[in-house]
Parts: C-alpha cells; sequence; structure tokens
C-alpha cells in the first residue's frame, strides 16, 4: 500500500538549500526568515486544505486540480513566484489570502510583495505534495483528506502559532451560514508566541578562557522544531540555535559561570551606530519570551567592537550598543534590575581582524546568565 511519509518532513524536504539561495537571491531576504515563512504559510495550507475536505464531501474539482498539480522542483521556482494556483488557494483558505498576508509582512517583517510571492511558492510545494499522493496512491491508502488526518498532530506542530492567533476564522463554522456578512475584526494584540529563528548555529568553544555560542554554516539540513518554555509558550527554533542552546542550558543542572556565553547573532546595528536594525526585532523577541518564562533568570549582555585605532573610542561603542540592547529588552516588558550591560571593546575577538568578514564577526553582542 503506498503511503508518502510525513508531509511536514516532505515540504522541508522539497525547500532545500538551493531553493533557499536561489530564493534570498530573487527576493534579497534572508534566507533564514524565506525557510521560516515557507514552513509556516506551507503547514497553514497543509491544515486548511484537510478543513476544507472534512466540510465538502464532494470536491471532485479541487481533488482533480490538485491531482494535476506537478511536485515542486528548482526548475520550476520562477513559475511558482508568479500566481501560482490561486483558485486552489482561494478554496482552502477562503477570501483571507490577503489578510493572512498581511499578517506575514507584519509578524516577519518583509515587503508585501515578498509575503506575496513566498505564500505562491509555499502553495506550490503543498499541492505538489498532494498531487503526488493522490497521483500515486493505490486503492488500499487513505484518501486525501485520511492522510491529512492521520498527520494533523505534524501539521498542526508546524502551523505558525503566532499568525493563527490573529486570524478569524476563515470560514463559517456552519456552512449553511451566508459568507457575506462582514468578519468581526481581530483584536490587535500584542502577538505572545515567537518563532523566528531558523538561522543554524552550533558551539565553538575555548577563546581567551571564554566559552562563546556563535553561528556556525548551516548543513544543509533543517531541523526546525518547536520548543516549549516554561510557561507553556513555543518558540519554533533550529535545535541548534542561539535560543534553544540558551533554554537548554537554563533548565539544565549546569551552575552559571563567568566563561559560558551566548553570541547573539542576528542583532544588527547602523553602521557606527547604536540604533538596532529592524531584523534584530526577531531575536529580541525570542530572548524576551524566554526571560519572561523562566523569571528569576538575571543576564548580562556584554558588548564588542572590531579593532579600530582608538581603543577608548571602541569601548564607548560597545558599551553603547550594549546598553542599546539592554533598553530595547526593557521596552519589551523585562525588569531593568535582570539585565546588566558591559561594553569590553575590541577585546576577546572570535577571530582575527584581518579581513572585512572577520570584523563583522566580532562585532558583537553576547549574553551570560549570571543567575537561573
Amino acid at each position: 500500500m503506498y503511503q508518502m511519509g510525513n508531509v511536514i518532513n516532505q515540504q522541508m524536504a522539497a525547500i532545500s538549500p538551493q531553493v533557499l539561495t536561489v530564493l534570498e537571491q530573487k527576493l534579497v531576504t534572508a534566507k533564514e526568515k524565506i525557510a521560516l515563512c515557507l514552513n509556516g504559510m506551507g503547514a497553514l495550507i497543509l491544515q486548511k486544505t484537510r478543513d476544507y475536505l472534512h466540510r465538502n464531501s464532494n470536491s471532485l474539482r479541487f481533488r482533480q486540480l490538485v491531482g494535476r498539480t506537478p511536485p515542486f522542483e528548482l526548475p520550476f521556482l520562477d513559475e511558482a513566484l508568479g500566481k501560482f494556483s490561486p483558485a486552489l488557494l482561494t478554496m482552502v483558505l477562503g477570501h483571507k489570502v490577503k489578510h493572512l498576508t498581511q499578517l506575514f509582512v507584519s509578524f516577519y517583517v518583509l515587503e508585501k510583495q515578498v509575503a506575496e510571492r513566498l505564500f505562491s511558492v509555499a502553495s506550490a510545494v503543498v499541492f505538489g505534495l498532494l498531487g503526488q499522493y493522490l497521483r500515486q496512491r493505490s486503492l488500499q491508502s487513505p484518501s486525501l483528506k485520511g492522510w491529512l488526518e492521520w498527520q494533523l498532530p505534524q501539521i498542526a506542530a508546524a502551523q505558525p502559532t503566532a499568525v493563527l492567533n490573529q486570524l478569524p476564522a476563515l470560514i463559517p463554522a456552519d456552512p449553511a451560514v451566508s459568507r457575506t456578512g462582514s468578519l468581526v475584526p481581530p483584536k490587535r494584540r500584542i502577538w505572545p508566541w515567537l518563532m523566528l529563528s531558523l538561522l543554524l548555529v552550533s558551539l565553538l568553544f575555548s577563546l581567551r578562557g571564554f566559552s562563546v555560542l556563535q553561528p556556525m554554516q548551516a548543513s544543509g539540513q533543517s531541523d526546525v522544531t518547536y520548543r516549549r518554555l516554561a510557561d507553556g509558550k513555543q518558540l519554533l527554533l533550529s535545535q541548534r540555535s542561539v535560543e534553544n542552546l540558551l533554554i537548554t542550558y537554563i533548565e539544565s543542572n549546569a551552575p552559571t559561570s563567568e566563561k559560558r556565553w551566548f553570541t547573539l547573532d542576528r542583532l544588527q546595528f547602523d553602521t557606527n551606530r547604536t540604533k538596532l536594525t529592524p531584523a534584530s526585532q526577531e531575536q529580541l523577541r525570542n530572548i524576551v519570551d524566554i526571560l519572561r518564562a523562566y523569571p528569576d533568570v538575571e543576564i548580562q549582555l556584554g558588548g564588542y567592537t572590531d579593532k579600530s585605532a582608538n581603543e577608548q573610542m571602541d569601548r564607548r561603542l560597545s558599551q553603547d550598543r550594549a546598553d542599546a540592547v539592554r533598553m530595547a529588552l526593557v521596552k519589551m516588558g523585562i525588569g531593568e534590575s535582570r539585565i546588566s550591560a558591559e561594553g569590553y571593546g575590541s577585546a576577546y575577538p572570535l577571530v582575527p581582524n584581518d579581513s572585512e568578514a572577520n570584523r563583522a564577526k566580532n562585532r558583537r553582542i553576547d549574553l551570560r546568565v549570571v543567575e537561573k
């Protein structure tokens, strides 16, 4: 009996490192953010496809359209970046595609056109997988609806919960209810769930006596999963992300150490300034969620620069940047007494300052757990 494997794993495999690299170039958007969006959008489409099939016993036209959808492949990317199969998306998402797109724009700090094109790619990936299942299933295999229902736990776990919390019902619970009535707009609230880190990172050790966690090259294998915090919230993280390593350390019995530092690898500043860029909000919000979930934790922030001709200016800039991160966390709701900040100038470089790429690595903010 033919039965494809886990559809979420199939989706993640289809969004290969090669696909992400091409999308990064075409959309001028970080591929980590692209991967996060595509996986979330795809899981949402899968869930709503199952819901659509559950509501509609006569879904012949839908299954015919899906059955004609080819598997997603890299040469198909340019076509997928266009308006891919809007009829299928409208069927499963109702008329809320634009609203969903705007939520992704706001939450992931995307340009609208980028979010629209990512939704198109996500639909090409998902409907390509569903079409493959319909074409290859045997008479003994589950129906498309049954196959998706069998995988509902995995599909639900992969959905972008923070976005869904802001989304009203896409389609009335009672199919007999008229769809012409206006929907009550969702309440505006601070999104409590953060799932915004897909950087693949790992441990690098021993640097002037310091143990520092910092990014490494991606392995090409996606290991994204939901990590439940002590307060029940979940973050969508790479298992080797700095945030995931930090949570593991906080929850462990390992004692705090002055030599155990975590590099916040996605915090960025305007050149020679202390202003954090919008891209930094992803990791800041993750750190806020972690600190809220573990209220006994206190941290120290360390600011570092590359080496210039003026060590006094280096130290001042590093202190100001560490203070800027501290104040950003405080403004997001973390108590001032839980965070200290110190600038170390060009001390403790991660790599020699012999190239612009290396100098960029040394300009950073590290985090140390003081109490837990």
